[in-house]
């Protein structure tokens, strides 16, 4: 507070990610009668009690819903909620436009089905897998074989593995695992680091996501791109969305069986009632009043506040 105080004309603070930033931080701000705002980083966030929290001023939201789901809670602290959207959807419908990555464009031109298996990287020392519930080498493996076998079982399907990183794949635990995914033509390990965005690129051709829960997920359904959630371990159910939450059960998978005639529907059947589901997701736990230009909405009114409280604000 001490030092913030010092300095006397910071009116405005932007905080970069909601959740990270430090509470004794944003307390100091606005004690010394500085605004903060904030972008809502990921859409599930929302439904977390004392592990994810945020205290600002104005905050903007994913959708109109996360707005009075915040309003209800005990766990947030914000004056002015603003819904504007998921400002990165905007990306999967600026690729959507682009050509298509390399990995996947010529599977689409021989009219094949393109599925996008999005996972979480695996710890590197087994101290460290052998306490995690869900990322253990164990459950790495388990989910990889599953993607292996909807290769082999999905007919015109072409899937596209994708990690954040690929650090773990090092690991001789899974060189057996990795082998098999080079030995079939249907199924690749992408391994593209280079390019900025690059889950997008992808994601913004597929005719499914397969994921574990991600906030690229939901951005992916607000563009009506369908996903199916990976809820399940080797020797686990229902992993993280526990919750009573804002999924329909449509989308989560709790055994393979449930993952292969889920993405054989959405893959193949144009009537899919699952589809349904996810135009009605749009309609409601998703909706916003102006689709798109997320990021330009935020800015404009930014400016506009900046504009109307004080012309010569230091940010």
């Amino acid at each position: 507070f001490e030092i913030i105080k010092k300095f006397k004309n910071l009116k405005i603070a932007l905080i970069d990610y909601d959740i990270l930033c430090p509470k004794t931080l944003i307390l100091a701000l606005e004690n010394n009668n500085i605004k903060t705002f904030a972008t809502q980083e990921r859409f599930f966030h929302a439904f977390y009690s004392s592990y994810a929290n945020v205290i600002v001023d104005t905050y903007y939201t994913n959708s109109i819903y996360i707005s009075n789901v915040i309003k209800k809670s005990k766990y947030y602290d914000i004056k002015n909620l603003i819904p504007v959207g998921q400002y990165r959807s905007d990306l999967l419908a600026f690729y959507k436009r682009q050509s298509a990555p390399k990995e996947i464009s010529k599977a689409k031109e021989n009219g094949k089905k393109i599925l996008i298996a999005l996972g979480f990287p695996s710890p590197k020392n087994w101290f460290e897998s052998h306490v995690d519930l869900i990322l253990n080498w164990t459950a790495q493996i388990a989910f990889l074989d599953d993607i292996i076998k909807l290769s082999q079982n999905l007919e015109n399907t072409f899937i596209v593995l994708r990690y954040k990183n690929l650090h773990w794949i090092k690991n001789e635990h899974f060189k057996k695992t990795i082998e098999k995914i080079h030995h079939h033509e249907n199924i690749i390990l992408c391994n593209n680091y280079e390019e900025s965005f690059y889950s997008y690129k992808l994601c913004a051709h597929a005719d499914l996501i397969i994921a574990k829960i991600t906030s690229l997920a939901d951005e992916c359904l607000v563009n009506e791109i369908p996903v199916l959630f990976h809820e399940y371990t080797h020797n686990m159910k229902k992993l993280v969305l526990v919750y009573p939450y804002y999924l329909p059960s449509e989308l989560i998978c709790y055994n393979f069986q449930e993952l292969y005639q889920k993405s054989k529907s959405l893959l193949f059947d144009s009537s899919s009632k699952i589809k349904d589901e996810i135009i009605k997701l749009n309609k409601t736990i998703y909706h916003v009043k102006e689709k798109g230009n997320i990021k330009n909405k935020i800015i404009m009114h930014l400016e506009n506040w900046i504009n109307e409280n004080n012309k010569n604000l230091i940010v």
